[in-house]
């Protein structure tokens, strides 16, 4: 069986773009990517070898073998980035805290990076994630909502499950996000999410974002979060210019650094 190798944030949103058009022009690809056309070529030729995707004359389109949830996708999307950022996450976060993980693919990463504490009661709508921390035995409680199970990625969606978000008061809520904006603040795309972050941010003690420097900038179509509602941004590079001035005033935590967490604006 054909194993999908670790993919870059760019060759992540390749296949994503492969997906909503199933063939594509090398250079309408780089149009959208925002790159050379001699850039796209080399990654495609990258993924063409790994058996990613198809190159035909003037284009390229996904290869069979990739027709996986883009969920499985992103768990093998920047994984060294999404570990370190786990690790900074849970250095965070005190014994014996209440903690509530959304459904996205950094979740995962942070469950297992939570899996070795001890004492911690962790709510989320991911089968993933609460699989993540059932790794460890009895040594947390996880708590799940009702709801209709979502199979392409594993989370429990719907009216109960938002109803589940604004009854429970959690000290923290953990994150990740499409996008950071210096205008719109935290994108998403999904409905369901963007609601269900919404919804559990009015109660939580502080709000944690996760979020790699594939980040900034990116597409997003749905503000889930604007800037005012979060206290903690966790990434791996320094911020651009503008994303720093709309971020100013948020307690900032660098995954490879070993200072304490910094605030934004460097105070």
């Amino acid at each position: 069986m054909h194993m999908t190798p670790v993919l870059s944030a760019r060759q992540e949103r390749i296949i994503e773009i492969l997906r909503a058009t199933p063939s594509i022009t090398t250079g309408e690809l780089a149009l959208r990517l925002g790159v050379s056309g001699e850039t796209v070529r080399r990654e495609l030729q990258t993924m063409a070898d790994e058996g990613m995707v198809q190159k035909f004359h003037g284009g390229v389109s996904l290869h069979r073998d990739m027709q996986e949830s883009p969920f499985l996708l992103r768990l093998r999307t920047n994984v060294g980035a999404k570990r370190r950022l786990a690790q900074r996450v849970s250095s965070l976060l005190p014994d014996g805290a209440s903690i509530m993980l959304d459904n996205s693919s950094s979740a995962c990463f942070v469950a297992e990076a939570l899996a070795e504490r001890r004492g911690l009661t962790v709510t989320t709508p991911s089968l993933e994630v609460a699989r993540a921390l059932a790794k460890s035995g009895d040594r947390h409680t996880v708590m799940l909502p009702g709801g209709t199970l979502r199979a392409s990625d594993m989370t429990l969606a719907g009216a109960n499950a938002l109803r589940f978000a604004t009854q429970v008061h959690p000290d923290y809520l953990v994150v990740s996000v499409a996008a950071l904006s210096a205008r719109g603040g935290c994108l998403d795309f999904d409905p369901f999410e963007v609601e269900f972050k919404q919804a559990a941010a009015q109660y939580a003690g502080t709000v944690i974002v996760v979020a790699d420097a594939s980040k900034f900038g990116a597409p997003g179509l749905i503000t889930s979060l604007p800037w005012a509602d979060v206290q903690v941004l966790v990434t791996d590079s320094a911020l651009p210019a503008d994303l720093a001035q709309a971020c100013a005033g948020l307690q900032l935590a660098m995954a490879e650094g070993t200072e304490d967490a910094s605030r934004a604006d460097g105070k």
